[in-house]
């Protein structure tokens, strides 16, 4: 999820805590009630300082080095302390640490790592143990219908300091309904893509941006054939692409590339190329979990020379955006080229 939401969340997730002192009392709430939201808000949030921290080309920023270590579980308690200890380096007089740290345990776990795994993009939480990428495929990164509800109780907490904590919590609840009504959607529609394709060996149903009622979705048939469409609430799915794409594509000297062997990790329906470039050759990674009209919409680029150094890798996301929306409105179906 974006950082905005992460923060809201973390908000909320202090907010469930009861308070020492209650919330319209006229008494100044106590140094550990202060802790306590300052050190959740702060958990919900520091995970995502690894993108300060990363280096390497643009595929591996994207793929590995973001939403990595301190995005795992095994890390979680660590974040959990360092918003702790900053929280009571603020607060210090009379501040109880264990209220604080587990509320800010919480927050990581709940306000950051579970909804980065909503995303279809998805999170390795599960780092050092396993490098999988683990998604539920219920939200997209930005989901406004998931941050409006947080925003609008954080305003009302602030505008009216008497009733601060149920707004938080009632903008908290009207956000996880929305959540709810997302997992249901999936499920029905899992099932009907499904039932479409009775023959495919993968189906996988994904949300679609800035829409409640239409998600995509991608199956896997047999003989390396990858069938892209969409499916709505009250219609019947409608397939509009199929494309071969065989998954040994890749000879063996790429498939050892890391770049490459990151992008091919992070595509479960990949369609490869490869091509001859000036330079060496070209790999071309794309997912058909992001397609307009069959026609994928992200796509990392690897070139790598002849003694199989990478000198250049990138991502494409199809286009302007608004070459991208006339594509969403039924326009154009392939992006247009662009140079590197």
């Amino acid at each position: 999820m974006d950082n905005l939401t992460h923060g809201l969340l973390g908000l909320a997730v202090g907010a469930l805590r009861r308070p020492d002192v209650r919330p319209d009392s006229p008494e100044r709430s106590s140094s550990t009630d202060r802790a306590v939201l300052l050190a959740s808000v702060l958990a919900a949030e520091l995970p995502d300082l690894d993108t300060l921290l990363a280096r390497g080309d643009a595929v591996t920023v994207a793929l590995h080095a973001h939403r990595g270590l301190s995005h795992s579980l095994f890390f979680a308690p660590v974040v959990a302390l360092a918003a702790t200890l900053v929280a009571w380096a603020v607060f210090r007089r009379d501040t109880r640490l264990l209220p604080v740290f587990l509320t800010s345990l919480a927050s990581v776990l709940f306000a950051h790592l579970l909804p980065d795994l909503w995303t279809g993009w998805g999170t390795r939480v599960l780092l050092p143990f396993s490098d999988a990428r683990l998604s539920l495929d219920w939200t997209v990164v930005v989901d406004p219908w998931v941050t409006l509800p947080l925003v609008a109780g954080a305003v009302v907490a602030w505008r009216r300091r008497a009733v601060w904590r149920r707004a938080l919590l009632l903008g908290l609840a009207c956000s996880m309904a929305y959540v709810g009504a997302r997992v249901v959607s999936w499920s029905v529609l899992t099932r009907r893509v499904d039932g479409a394709h009775p023959g495919a060996e993968s189906v996988r149903v994904f949300p679609a941006p800035f829409s409640f009622s239409t998600w995509r979705y991608a199956a896997r048939l047999p003989g390396d054939v990858l069938a892209a469409g969409d499916v709505t609430l009250l219609g019947e799915p409608r397939e509009a692409r199929r494309v071969t794409a065989p998954v040994d594509v890749l000879p063996g000297d790429l498939r050892e590339v890391p770049t490459v062997r990151e992008a091919l990790a992070w595509a479960r329906f990949p369609v490869v190329t490869v091509t001859q470039v000036e330079t060496g050759r070209e790999v071309r990674v794309a997912d058909l979990r992001y397609h307009l009209h069959g026609e994928p919409t992200l796509t990392f680029v690897v070139r790598v020379d002849a003694a199989g150094t990478v000198t250049e890798a990138r991502l494409e996301r199809g286009g302007s955006a608004s070459e991208l929306l006339r594509r969403w409105r039924g326009g154009d179906t392939a992006p247009k080229s662009r140079s590197p």
